[in-house]
């Protein structure tokens, strides 16, 4: 089993890189969810998702749409 060491606002933690389901962006700290619950670790996003071994990190291009079409 390999574990990372991260650290959280509570000192540190280790998590496996296998029981990750997703990473996300908060507005301090960066939310790792996990299959056993969310942990919320002090590293930005890309060092997080870098250190967990994505070779890229998927993101959502498609446009919002801003205003309602009436047809």
């Amino acid at each position: 089993m390999r574990l990372i060491k991260f650290e959280s606002p509570d000192g540190p933690i280790h998590i496996n890189p296998d029981h990750v389901v997703a990473v996300r962006k908060g507005m301090r700290d960066t939310k790792v969810e996990t299959i056993c619950g969310p942990l919320v670790v002090s590293e930005s996003v890309e060092v997080v998702a870098r250190l967990l071994g994505a070779d890229e990190i998927p993101r959502d291009i498609t446009p919002a749409l801003t205003k309602a079409i009436d047809l």
